[in-house]
Parts: structure tokens; sequence; C-alpha cells
């Protein structure tokens, strides 16, 4: 006889992962690409300041890239340069996000995007969910064999059909911080199963 099963698991994300852009604008690449460093110097140390570890920062290649604008003719015309760095930041105590928002953009962050809530053990808890999973196609089975008159003897097989992948709660893109609290509720990890049990009459096991 064979079964399927889903089971969940859900937790209070304990992280959070951020992105800030740190961007300047002009016609002096070298001057362009000291203040991007400067900025980014300053918002390392001043994260480090807070607690946050460098193995937890990670500061990317500078882009370098023309700007464009069009001129009174409507021609476009290229118009200096944009030189940009980005920062992704993991927060080990998302409590502290406010602050450090408020800090990035006083240090001269330009953007900040892409913030998501995290659990750092996803895969623990991935572990649990298939459990959750093997126990409701087993409770499944023997309600099914108890009205076939059949008895499960043992578990034949086994089939994953899901991944690790929890419900990720996403903040929309932002350019300056909320004034609202920041609350990351809940994210789920669910897992799926496919179990094949050997069965035999009651009849057979009464004999």
């Amino acid at each position: 006889m064979s079964t399927s099963g889903s089971g969940s698991v859900s937790a209070i994300p304990d992280q959070m992962s951020l992105t800030f852009w740190i961007e300047e604008r002009g016609n002096k690449l070298s001057s362009q690409k000291t203040l991007v460093d400067e900025t980014t110097n300053r918002l390392i140390n001043d994260l480090n300041n807070k607690g946050v570890e460098d193995k937890d920062i990670r500061s990317y290649q500078l882009q370098i890239y023309p700007r464009y604008e069009q001129n009174d003719d409507g021609k476009t015309e290229q118009n200096g340069f944009v030189v940009q760095r980005e920062v992704q930041v993991t927060l080990l105590e998302p409590e502290n996000y406010d602050s450090i928002i408020d800090l990035a953009l006083a240090r001269g962050v330009t953007r900040v995007g892409q913030v998501k809530f995290e659990i750092s053990d996803q895969q623990g808890l991935y572990e649990q969910a298939l459990v959750n999973a093997y126990q409701q196609a087993k409770a499944k089975a023997e309600r099914l064999a108890t009205a076939a008159g059949l008895e499960l003897k043992s578990t034949l097989s086994i089939a994953e059909q899901s991944m690790s992948r929890p419900v990720i709660m996403q903040m929309a893109e932002m350019s300056s911080r909320s004034d609202k609290v920041s609350l990351p509720g809940q994210q789920t990890i669910e897992a799926r199963v496919e179990v094949t049990f050997l069965t035999q009459s009651q009849s057979s096991s009464d004999n």
C-alpha cells in the first residue's frame, strides 16, 4: 500500500538579510571611486561597532557604467559616470534592523532593498517536517488498512517529493526606513513524502 503525506514546521525568523547600494554620479571616475570606497569603509566600521562581524558583510566589486541624459535637442548623450557598490549584510539580531537602517542612511547609503527575514536552521526544520510528513502518511495508511481489513507490517520505501524551500517573507524595496515596527511574522517549511507499506490481511495475522 502506498500513501502520501505532508508535514510542516513554522518558526519565527531569527536573522535578516538586507542589501545596501552606495552610489556616486559625476564626471571624475577617480574621485567617485574614492567617495564610494570611503563610504563603504565607514559603513563597515559602523556595522562592526554594532556587532556585525566581517563574515556577515559582503561588499562586492565596483560597478561603473556611463550615465546618459537627453539634451535640449532631444538627443541622448553621455553625461558622466555612475559608480556603484552593492553591500549585503546578514543581521543575526533582526531586532536591530531599524537602527542599522538609520545608521546606513546616515553614512551615505543611496538605497536599501531586498530585505528578507530568514531562518538560520532551515535544514533542521525541514528534516522535522519530513518526519511529520511520514507520520501523516503512516496514519493515513493505517486508517485505510483498517477499512480494508488489512494490517501494516513494515515500511518498504520512502520517496521524498519536496525540497527545503521555506516560505519567505520579503519586504518591498525601500529608499528610507519605515516608521512602523518591523515584524518578521512566521515562515513555514513544508515537506512531502510518498511511503509504501507492506500489509497483510488481519485474518492471516490472527493465525
